[in-house]
């Protein structure tokens, strides 16, 4: 009505037909125009002609270990915020590739990268990226120390487990004390079963002497062999209890084999008896008969396990073997001391591989 108002005005004022039809097409432009913007402005704050970016919210819950072995099959789990698996409806994202599961393998080693993400009530949710590693098992050396303060001949020993320890890495200790202070219970049982006699006394993986001069390339030889057991802890203390979490993954069958689980202590200070005192020859000649405040370290103080192992079931190749254990630690005992040995042992008490942890810390696979 209001265009045909104004094409009579200007029939009326003379204007001619092509002038007045070119303004009738203009005005019928603008007026178009201006309905979209009075339309556009009487929508509500929820009616848009764009679609709306919905940023996903990143939230935790996606659960996987920090290393696999080579070939080990991978399997990532999500959980929501009240603990509800919901890895059915999550996809996941690999080095920025979506995979079709949620288990993938690797032949090579490497370090990777995953993320998963998935919609609940219309919102998209990404979980933390968490990074993981492929590996292969590192080969480690349980050295054992059968000592006692009273032991005039035995300090060699522990001088000899600190060179090789500034010789090599990979090296996990034990030292057994017997008739002393730090005699734990179970010690007699653990020298019968493997034999020890009198002290002093040393064991390559237990079941191998290590005997004076305690040669070094013994230690070079074994830690040049290859492994195929992989050992994780993961320890942490709650209140008083130290709580143990170790993981365990081979590429082959495990049986028959054996798990010891110790804690061990460094740093204590103890007279030591010392019948090398005037050998002229020897490292402590002229440190006095006993040497005082001498250094006492990775003195074993409690068995979680059987002293001399418990049984383990057949763990099968690429399986994950979990194992948990947990103690209330003395109140003398000072944690940053404190540390955490797991050894598997084959059917006659030889050590296939062994790990060490400092206590209130995560040893990985390697």
């Amino acid at each position: 009505m209001f265009l045909i108002i104004i094409i009579n005005i200007l029939k009326i004022c003379k204007f001619n037909p092509r002038q007045i039809d070119m303004l009738a097409k203009n005005l019928i432009k603008y007026y178009i125009v201006l309905l979209i913007i009075m339309a556009t402005l009487s929508c509500s704050k929820n009616e848009s002609f764009f679609y709306e970016v919905i940023e996903p919210e990143t939230v935790t819950g996606l659960s996987l270990y920090s290393s696999y072995l080579t070939n080990q099959n991978i399997s990532f789990e999500v959980f929501d915020s009240v603990g509800d698996n919901i890895t059915h409806i999550s996809s996941f994202v690999v080095d920025g590739s979506t995979i079709e599961s949620n288990t993938i393998s690797y032949e090579n080693l490497g370090n990777h990268s995953v993320y998963a993400e998935y919609t609940l009530n219309n919102q998209l949710y990404n979980t933390e990226i968490k990074n993981f590693s492929i590996v292969n098992p590192i080969n480690k050396l349980l050295i054992e120390d059968y000592t006692g303060t009273w032991c005039g001949y035995c300090p060699p020993v522990s001088h000899a487990i600190e060179l090789a320890r500034e010789s090599f890495e990979n090296i996990v200790v034990v030292a057994t004390h017997e008739n002393d202070e730090f005699t734990i219970n179970g010690q007699v049982d653990l020298f019968d079963e493997i034999g020890v006699g009198g002290l002093p006394e040393a064991r390559l993986n237990r079941t191998i002497e290590w005997m004076n001069p305690y040669d070094l390339s013994e230690i070079k030889t074994i830690l040049l062999n290859d492994n195929s057991i992989a050992i994780s802890i993961d320890t942490n203390i709650d209140n008083s209890n130290l709580n143990i979490n170790t993981r365990i993954v081979s590429n082959g069958n495990l049986q028959n084999s054996k798990i010891l689980v110790y804690l061990v202590e460094n740093n204590i200070l103890a007279d030591q008896a010392n019948y090398l005192n005037f050998d002229e020859s020897s490292y402590f000649y002229n440190m006095g008969n006993p040497i005082t405040n001498f250094v006492h370290n990775d003195v074993l103080r409690h068995s979680f396990t059987n002293i001399t192992g418990d049984i383990i079931p057949i763990i099968e190749s690429m399986e994950d073997y979990n194992l948990y254990y947990s103690v209330e630690l003395d109140e003398n005992y000072i944690i940053e001391n404190m540390g955490v040995v797991v050894s598997i042992l084959d059917n006659e008490n030889t050590a296939l591989n062994s790990q060490y942890v400092e206590v209130g810390q995560f040893q990985d696979f390697n």
